[in-house]
């Protein structure tokens, strides 16, 4: 049976898609380069059999499991999940929201109620106009970034609210899936991290910095507890959802 698998197409899963290529797993398996959002639809919708799943679509998943050893998250600034805007925080009125993400709509939500005490409107708009507040996520930030007055790094607010990391997404798999296909992505992902590391990877210096030391890969005990009281704090506020 070829399982077909949501993927994330922005750079920080350069380590995902690059081991999954060297392992010739795009023969054995399907995969869809897609954006966050699409990975928990098409999850949602039965299209895929794996996704690396945002963590704010979670709850709203089908039947599924968590598996493997690795995810996208960071421990303290990630600089690609960010509230920009015009204004000084103080002054932030409304929020236009970003389409590709669950997560990150959910958690500048959770930092405004819980960190930042702000009541917001959030709301979203399909224009290439810029917002004067906007949350943004992935590649197109480092695009945008320098057009607004201020940036706050959602990564960096949600460590000083918990003290925990933060976890953007995870393998999810529908149930009883057979080992060995999160053991053949376990071990591409190792493998993209190691040439990321110690390889000739042909990224340039700034994406290698970023991969280093802005993502964090390994799902370790601290991301698990973080994922956890993410969940709780979203399931206890009024999310404004994404329109996808």
């Amino acid at each position: 049976m070829k399982y077909s698998i949501a993927l994330v197409q922005y750079l920080n899963t350069w380590p995902f898609s690059t081991g999954i290529k060297l392992s010739n797993l795009d023969a054995e398996f399907n995969f869809l380069h897609v954006t966050p959002a699409a990975c928990a639809l098409l999850f949602e919708e039965g299209k895929v059999d794996i996704s690396l799943c945002p963590v704010g679509a979670l709850s709203g998943m089908p039947e599924h499991e968590v598996r493997g050893s690795f995810c996208i998250g960071a421990d303290g600034p990630v600089e690609t999940v960010v509230l920009l805007s015009n204004v000084p925080l103080e002054d932030i009125t409304s929020v236009r929201l970003d389409d590709h993400s669950r997560t990150s709509n959910q958690l500048v939500q959770i930092l405004a109620n819980k960190l930042w005490n702000k009541n917001w409107e959030y709301y979203f708009e399909d224009s290439e106009d810029l917002a004067e507040t906007a949350l943004m996520i992935g590649d197109k930030v480092f695009d945008h970034k320098d057009k607004y007055a201020y940036r706050y790094d959602l990564s960096t607010a949600w460590k000083e609210l918990t003290g925990l990391p933060m976890v953007f997404a995870v393998w999810i798999m529908r149930p009883n899936m057979p080992n060995h296909v999160i053991e053949a992505l376990d071990r591409a992902c190792a493998m993209g991290l190691e040439i990321l590391a110690h390889g000739e990877s042909g990224l340039k210096n700034w994406q290698k910095e970023y991969l280093m030391e802005k993502i964090s890969y390994p799902l370790d005990q601290s991301k698990k507890e973080a994922m956890e009281l993410y969940l709780k704090m979203a399931a206890s506020l009024q999310i404004v959802q994404t329109q996808k």
